[in-house]
């Protein structure tokens, strides 16, 4: 994932090379995230959204330390990336919030003192409900990965 978050970063384009869809998809997402307090309050960034995939990036902050003796984030924090990361990929498909309807997180390791990457991919997507898959990276290590179910539809 780093390569793709490098190159992510600098311009914004989806794998296929359609900078200006993905640069409107990450451009939506960015304006609706940037409204909720939560976001804001941490910092937290989208770098990508194409229409299969989201990444966003999650900054250390001190205060976010779940367990002391161990010196490692709080689960909350990754779960809460999951989520609105497995959301961000469909937020640019409707260009409206999703909400959850349901969430699973494995944690696999400990999140140490380190930005957090996401990257959420669309595992299916109908009418009404959409799936993602999110994998969580603290420096080299895949700290988490997750299920995110969404609804995309008012009805």
């Amino acid at each position: 994932m780093v390569e793709e978050r490098e190159s992510s970063e600098a311009d914004h384009t989806d794998p296929a090379g359609n900078s200006g869809e993905a640069s409107d998809r990450t451009t939506i997402v960015r304006e609706l995230y940037d409204r909720i307090p939560f976001h804001r309050a941490h910092d937290i960034e989208v770098l990508a959204v194409t229409p299969r995939r989201a990444e966003t990036r999650f900054p250390f902050d001190e205060s976010l330390i779940g367990n002391p003796d161990l010196d490692v984030l709080h689960g909350g924090v990754i779960s809460s990336l999951v989520d609105l990361t497995g959301a961000a990929v469909f937020i640019g498909h409707v260009e409206d919030y999703t909400p959850t309807v349901d969430l699973r997180v494995n944690y696999l390791t400990g999140a140490g003192k380190r930005p957090l990457y996401a990257n959420a991919e669309i595992q299916r997507s109908g009418s009404s409900i959409g799936v993602a898959h999110i994998e969580v990276e603290s420096g080299d290590d895949v700290c988490a990965t997750g299920t995110g179910v969404y609804k995309l539809d008012d009805g």
